[in-house]
């Protein structure tokens, strides 16, 4: 039996198409699937890779509430993401994350360079130039090929118990120590893309897993069924085998706790490479359910941006409002540019006056809906919910 590199990264973010956005318009990924969680159909589940979906170049998100609370990277997390660029394209990359506003900083581990940067919601990722992996053919927003990330170079590791994730390392899984400093143990695995895992040479308090933080860590194996029986015979908890469509995996925890995958290289990410992105890959359990499941996720798009947003809406319902808010101040702003190259019809007139209604009846709207559940102190003292006082407040507003 044999590991052969990181098959995939999987991580927790909070809003689905800011994450869209990072990775796709920034990062220039190519966006693979867009499905929901195996265990979950009501969570998006997003993939990215490079332009042939290989295995070692995938990294997934599962988007969460956004009211959820934020992750804390710590021990028995991956706490790092690092991907494989092109040589001589450090400075392109600088460039790319100052126009997006993006901070990020020089580091230096195993005399290489890294550009570290985190995503909009605290994934920390980092990008070294390497001769690894083939050239990505896929080209978007600007980023050639010359540029494009091909794939995972590794990962950092962090563990609750250092000297016992070392010792399954290199005892359970086999790895080979390629190099080792003052602060990191690297590991070099049997592949091209995800060839290296470096682990921090101490113990770390436990981290959060939430947005912000990597959820787990797969490596590619040949059969998971015989590690499964292996690991068990270690006395290790691990999962049943769970078929994923596009691999079978299991899961467990390592003894610093972090969660590991260990999932089959076939049929692999471009398995139904010709399904159509405008639809939601179900998996065949949630088919039967998937009018129910379109209905209450929020519409995602993958559109090149040359900026970053925050986008103010979180599920189905705010999200009409937010397109229907855009749309009437867009026509609003159309008559006044028209207004000052000519003097309106009494029909224009009428149809802007309409649209400046419906825009402060939606504002109104919005402002209500955020009240709701918010409670005040009145005059004696007592709590009380702010809906009491709200027919005041909807006056006033529309005032």
């Amino acid at each position: 039996m044999k590991i052969y590199g990181i098959h995939h990264i999987s991580g927790i973010v909070k809003h689905p198409q800011e994450n869209i956005d990072f990775y796709t318009s920034v990062l220039g990924l190519k966006f693979i699937k867009k499905a929901v969680n195996f265990d979950d159909a009501g969570t998006y589940h997003f993939y990215f890779g490079n332009n042939d979906a290989e295995v070692g170049s995938v990294i997934t998100f599962f988007p969460w509430n956004s009211m959820a609370k934020e992750g804390v990277i710590g021990g028995g997390i991956l706490a790092t993401t690092t991907y494989a660029i092109p040589l001589n394209s450090i400075s392109f990359w600088e460039e790319r994350l100052t126009n997006f506003k993006v901070p990020f900083e020089r580091e230096f581990r195993f005399n290489q360079v890294y550009l570290a940067f985190e995503d909009m919601h605290g994934i920390r990722n980092e990008l070294v130039e390497t001769n690894i992996g083939k050239e990505n053919d896929f080209e978007y927003n600007g980023i050639t090929k010359d540029y494009a990330i091909k794939g995972f170079y590794g990962g950092i590791l962090y563990s609750t118990n250092y000297y016992e994730t070392k010792k399954f390392l290199e005892e359970i899984f086999e790895f080979k120590l390629y190099k080792e400093d003052d602060e990191y143990i690297r590991y070099e695995l049997d592949s091209d893309l995800g060839r290296y895992l470096d682990l921090l040479k101490k113990d770390v308090k436990r981290g959060r897993l939430s947005t912000g933080t990597n959820h787990h860590i797969a490596f590619s194996v040949d059969d998971v069924d015989a590690w499964r029986d292996y690991l068990i015979s270690k006395s290790i908890n691990v999962s049943e085998v769970k078929d994923r469509d596009f691999f079978k995996s299991i899961y467990f925890k390592e003894p610093g706790g972090t969660v590991f995958e260990l999932a089959t290289r076939e049929p692999g990410f471009s398995y139904l490479s010709d399904f159509d992105l405008n639809k939601i890959y179900l998996p065949e359990k949630f088919e039967s359910s998937r009018a129910i499941i379109e209905e209450r996720l929020i519409p995602v798009f993958v559109e090149p941006v040359l900026e970053l947003v925050e986008y103010p809406y979180y599920n189905k319902d705010t999200f009409t409002s937010y397109f229907y808010h855009k749309n009437l101040l867009k026509k609003i702003n159309m008559y006044a540019r028209l207004s000052k190259e000519r003097k309106l019809t009494d029909e224009e007139i009428q149809d802007r006056d309409d649209i400046r209604q419906k825009y402060v009846e939606n504002i109104t709207r919005g402002i209500l809906s955020a009240m709701d559940g918010v409670l005040y102190e009145n005059e004696d003292g007592d709590v009380e919910p702010f809906f009491k006082i709200k027919k005041g407040v909807e006056q006033w507003v529309m005032n």
